[in-house]
């Protein structure tokens, strides 16, 4: 007996209630009967005749209890918010969850833990009580002593919030789970949520609509007025995820080199991009001393300028090497229009012979 003789020294009742007052039917005649099994145990522990381990044969049961404390009914524990009236009519002993207020070892917890009522709820397996659930009183999910056909849909327990996104009911173990409703999560693998799109919230691009929501850049994002005109749909031609700047396009039609690669798309496209020319005259006008060329400018000019100028001359006799010391330029012998040449009259001839004297070679 000494195990459960020092337990019940430890405990509050040591000074409060000896092992009869518990251990012994309520009444007289219960009275008397503990103390002649007692009577019966004096002689067997003298005489050696008994069997070990000693076996407690009578329960403690809520009379005992209810003897010293008639309150308790009517209490609720402040632990773990369970009903003692509720277990007392369902024929649960407060010794099945009260033991160690009676018999306690020395460092042991008094207070009821939600482990403790796992011993008898182990009927749980239709609803595990993980996460924020592991922590809750029974009463938070079965209010007004309810425990049968109890509904396991959180709309049952959880009401949605004003703020909640619209148009989704049911099935909320699709964004959130049994840690909190936040953070939340959805398999948005039908629309990637890349870039810019990563940190928006889910109502900022469905506005309460989540079945059938258009995914068309044009249906979140106006077209600015500064935009280039003629240019919907099919966005991701030029802009990504990442932002709407630097934008990109697939310019292998026309290869922007020279100093074409730092002009901006409407200095040559002025606001029409379907079916632009592609030719030189239709952004640059030429010089009057053009007048009457080949409009095929890749013949003297590059992108990267319009000077220096290149161009064969196929006929230009005695005017390359020889006497020549210096090029001359186009406008010496092309003083108006280079369609048009002539000697007579320049500062090198006076004839139209190219032999001829008169001027400097």
């Amino acid at each position: 007996m000494n195990f459960y003789y020092q337990s019940w020294q430890n405990s509050t009742h040591a000074t409060k209630a000896v092992c009869l007052n518990c251990h012994s039917e309520p009444g007289f005649q219960s009275f008397i009967e503990e103390n002649v099994r007692g009577a019966e145990q004096i002689v067997a522990h003298f005489s050696g005749n008994y069997k070990v381990p000693i076996q407690i044969v009578t329960r403690v049961k809520n009379e005992q209890c209810l003897a010293c404390h008639p309150e308790t009914r009517n209490l609720t524990d402040k632990t773990i918010e369970a009903k003692h009236a509720l277990h007392m009519d369902k024929s649960v002993l407060c010794a099945d969850c009260h033991s160690r207020l009676v018999h306690n070892q020395s460092g042991q917890t008094r207070i009821i833990t939600t482990t403790q009522c796992d011993l008898c709820h182990k009927a749980h397996t239709n609803f595990k009580l993980i996460g924020v659930h592991a922590n809750l009183s029974c009463d938070k999910c079965h209010p007004g002593d309810k425990y049968s056909g109890i509904n396991p849909s959180c709309e049952s327990c959880h009401k949605v919030p004003v703020n909640h996104i619209q148009g989704i009911s049911g099935n909320c173990d699709k964004c959130h789970s049994m840690s909190g409703w936040t953070p939340a999560t959805f398999d948005h693998s039908t629309f990637p949520l890349t870039g810019k799109h990563q940190s928006l919230t889910c109502d900022q691009c469905h506005h309460g609509v989540y079945n059938g929501t258009a995914r068309m850049c044009e249906n979140c994002h106006k077209v600015p007025a500064n935009h280039i005109a003629g240019i919907v749909s099919d966005c991701d031609k030029c802009h990504s995820p990442a932002g709407w700047t630097p934008a990109t396009f697939d310019h292998s039609t026309f290869p922007l080199t020279g100093q074409h690669q730092s002009l901006t798309c409407d200095q040559c496209h002025h606001g029409v991009y379907t079916g632009t020319a592609a030719g030189c005259v239709n952004c640059h006008e030429p010089p009057s001393t053009h007048a009457g060329m080949d409009t095929d400018c890749s013949q003297c000019h590059t992108p990267d300028g319009f000077t220096p100028a290149n161009f064969v001359h196929q006929r230009v006799g005695e005017h390359i090497g020889g006497r020549v010391e210096r090029l001359l330029s186009c406008v010496t012998c092309h003083p108006v229009r280079y369609m048009e040449t002539t000697c007579t009259g320049s500062r090198c001839h006076s004839s139209n012979n190219a032999r001829g004297g008169g001027g400097d070679d």
